[in-house]
């Protein structure tokens, strides 16, 4: 079978779900809902695998390609090969992205780290892409205790926001050198989250 991203629904977690079926081919799924308060829509952007991005009128509708392959992601084992974006809509309506870089793959020899995160960035989501070249993040990680740890492995990124779009985490995939499992580590950016945990009440 070839990649593709399904979908399910149901109206509890606890179902009974829908039969899985195929919305497009492609793998790394990451959803981002175009509504806003000037353009109240059920319209969803998608962006997958070699930085095709689709729309479609709401979840469970037919998906169409909206852009064409970006002139930065040209083939496997260049200096700009990516996989795992994930894309969002800031403040102001400008668009961003963050991919999982493999550079150091390339350039080491099979090396996947510290090198792991690239940054693009556009007024539009279906085209005008510029890749930033210089990492938006690494693989290596400060934690609260004082311990610093690089891992083999960081890819998948996701950015968790404030209600203003202010990024508060980053949310990645992460495999420690010589691990052969891997987990999801949230790493908090700037400050702003230290407020946003305390109105949590933590």
């Amino acid at each position: 079978m070839p990649n593709n991203v399904s979908v399910s629904s149901a109206s509890s977690i606890r179902g009974p779900w829908t039969p899985f079926h195929v919305a497009i081919n492609g793998t790394n799924p990451a959803p981002w809902p175009l509504y806003s308060s000037t353009n109240k829509t059920s319209r969803i952007a998608l962006a997958v695998e070699d930085f095709k991005i689709f729309t479609a009128p709401d979840w469970n509708g037919t998906w169409t390609r909206i852009n064409s392959d970006v002139s930065w992601n040209t083939s496997d084992y260049s200096p700009t090969w990516t996989e795992d974006p994930f894309i969002w809509r800031d403040k102001r309506g400008h668009w961003h992205a963050l991919t999982h870089w493999m550079i150091d793959i390339v350039e080491k020899n099979g090396t996947k780290y510290p090198r792991t995160g690239a940054h693009m960035f556009s007024r539009n989501l279906e085209n005008g892409w510029t890749f930033k070249v210089q990492e938006a993040f690494n693989s290596t990680v400060k934690f609260t205790d004082g311990a610093v740890e690089t891992f083999n492995r960081r890819e998948r990124p996701k950015v968790f926001f404030d209600q203003d779009m202010t990024p508060l985490y980053l949310v990645s995939g992460v495999q420690a050198l010589g691990a052969k499992s891997s987990f999801t580590l949230v790493q908090p950016i700037r400050s702003r989250w230290r407020d946003y945990e305390k109105k949590l009440g933590f």
